[in-house]
């Protein structure tokens, strides 16, 4: 999985940079469809934003948030791209071949039923 982490008017702490690259392997490992992600920073005066792009099988994932504190922002962040992974997941193995509404197969005559059948009529 490729990461790339961009501040836009700073450099990226290691502490920030850690907390997003773990948090990104986690869902990696629990949801298995993440190809790359693209995460920027941008710091104001009064809030930080983030925002973050993934790119998967089949489909982008965006979120954008906003916060006072960097740490909290990352966390609401988190919370939204899960909540879009686990539905992209779900659709996904939806899709692949789920179980399908089939008629029951009927258990093969045997020669028994046969002659049964054949004393009735």
């Amino acid at each position: 999985m490729i990461i790339n982490i961009t501040h836009r008017n700073d450099k990226v702490s290691p502490a920030v940079k850690d907390k997003i690259e773990s948090w990104l392997k986690h869902s990696q490992h629990r949801y298995d469809i993440i190809n790359s992600a693209q995460i920027t920073i941008d710091s104001t005066e009064r809030a930080e934003a983030i925002e973050a792009t993934l790119h998967t099988n089949g489909k982008e994932i965006y979120a954008k948030t906003s916060a006072t504190n960097l740490y909290a922002a990352i966390d609401s962040l988190t919370d939204k791209i899960d909540r879009q992974l686990a539905k992209a997941k779900e659709k996904m193995s939806a899709k692949k071949g789920g179980p399908r509404h089939l008629e029951p197969i009927p258990e093969p005559i045997t020669a028994a039923d046969l002659e049964a059948m054949a004393l009735e009529e």
